[in-house]
């Protein structure tokens, strides 16, 4: 298992889980939008809120770099900030559309179902919805 964040604290926290939990599991920091360069290949890649953060550019080169690595019948599990939900607050919004749009190619979309991200209680100046920010939780399986 490898996990990837950009961020140093979050690799160091992961870490830190992982250990306490007795899991046994890598975690690297790397740019997600470098994953073409990556040399490992996976039967299952999570990604639970990073997707939304991106341009459009860089979703194209991100999407890319999923498909360097997951190997062919693999899947991409991605749970994205969704277009329902209200306001401009966090993360950009996305659309069903934009995701299948994004995975036409090489790619079948299995499922894209609503779900809820669970946020920090306390967050200052910033409101979702009741139960937490509208999501997109999508299955996508590599073909070829």
């Amino acid at each position: 298992m490898l996990g990837i964040d950009f961020v140093e604290g979050a690799i160091r926290e992961a870490r830190r889980k992982a250990e306490e939990r007795g899991l046994h599991a890598k975690f690297v920091p790397m740019d997600a939008l470098m994953l073409s360069a990556h040399e490992g290949r996976f039967d299952s890649v999570i990604d639970s809120g990073l997707f939304h953060v991106f341009s459009d550019e860089d979703r194209a080169r991100y999407v890319a770099g999923l498909a360097h690595v997951t190997k062919p019948g693999g899947r991409v599990f991605l749970m994205c900030f969704s277009d329902e939900e209200p306001g401009s607050q966090g993360p950009r919004r996305v659309s069903q559309k934009e995701l299948r749009d994004l995975f036409e190619d090489g790619w079948a979309v299995e499922e894209i179902r609503p779900e809820r991200f669970e946020v920090v209680p306390d967050l200052e100046d910033i409101a979702f919805s009741a139960g937490g920010p509208k999501a997109w939780l999508s299955v996508v399986r590599r073909e070829g």
